[in-house]
């Protein structure tokens, strides 16, 4: 067989797909494989929003499109502290507004389209920090980063530069939601792609391991040959309550697993009861305590 060819598709000036910009110093490590983490999740957190958004505001949404961006520089945004690093949530203002009007129920006709006069109140302050915490636990809980994290609002926090940039744009909703992740929370990504990696290039083995398992668990009677009395039928026939038969007991018995002789042991006594020990595989001359 000859060499597997590979296939190239080219695209005209602006028709491609959306494409992100690989920095220098980014070379050598798969940051472009974020991009294949959220979007493989895309179904997963479109019906946790929904569910969310349904609950809390009674407004049914969906999750249009998601969007990357790395090495972004913003100031003003929620800053929270997990046991790995920092992240962020920026809530777009339109967005914040119409979650406002209907946490509310206000009228349609009442909600104030223009976000560059409308002053910031005190209640517009207080739903974004609180629907900030709810995005960000909503969105890296479970398997996200291979555990849920545990996240703190951290007001002392001033960092302002964020390696990587998710926006959720929601359908139902104007303006736009996004997760900021520093190097750290980065990296734990990578991470738990690589384990995933490894897991998928060795199924056998982990297979094997868990049958290993529980082929140990399996219950198994061990019966032990004590003595062999021969008689007569017609001794047999003879005997009654209170005879006692001359039995002598061998150094070592035999020990089975139902017919299948499997190695020998002694009989001790301990507090009026019997039990095997020193066990000796009759192969190997072996003993096990």
């Amino acid at each position: 067989m000859g060499p597997k060819k590979s296939k190239v598709r080219i695209y005209h000036h602006g028709e491609h797909p959306e494409m992100m910009k690989l920095e220098i110093n980014k070379l050598g490590r798969p940051y472009h494989k974020i991009q294949k983490i959220f979007l493989d999740k895309h179904d997963h957190f479109d019906g946790k929003l929904n569910i969310f958004f349904l609950k809390k505001f009674r407004v049914n949404i969906s999750l249009k499109s998601l969007h990357f961006e790395m090495d972004v520089w913003h100031k003003q945004a929620q800053i929270f502290s997990s046991e790995t690093g920092s992240l962020a949530i920026i809530i777009d203002r339109p967005l914040l507004l119409s979650v406002l009007h209907d946490y509310y129920g206000l009228s349609k006709d009442k909600q104030v389209i223009s976000t560059q006069q409308t002053p910031v109140t005190r209640t517009e302050e207080r739903l974004k920090s609180k629907l900030a915490q709810e995005l960000v636990t909503l969105i890296t809980e479970d398997s996200l980063f291979g555990s849920s994290l545990q996240i703190n609002p951290d007001y002392a926090s001033l960092n302002t530069n964020w390696s990587y940039r998710i926006k959720f744009a929601l359908d139902g909703y104007d303006g736009t939601f996004s997760l900021l992740l520093d190097s750290a929370h980065v990296d734990r990504l990578l991470a738990t792609l690589r384990q995933s990696a490894e897991r998928s290039a060795r199924p056998g083995l982990e297979q094997s391991a868990s049958t290993q398992t529980s082929f140990m668990a399996l219950p198994v009677r061990l019966t032990g040959h004590l003595a062999t009395v021969s008689l007569k039928v017609a001794d047999l026939m003879q005997l009654k309550s209170g005879d006692i038969l001359p039995i002598s007991l061998a150094d070592r018995v035999p020990l089975f697993i139902g017919r299948q002789p499997l190695m020998t042991a002694v009989i001790t006594e301990d507090h009026g009861k019997l039990f095997f020990s020193g066990f000796t595989d009759p192969n190997s001359e072996q003993t096990h305590d």
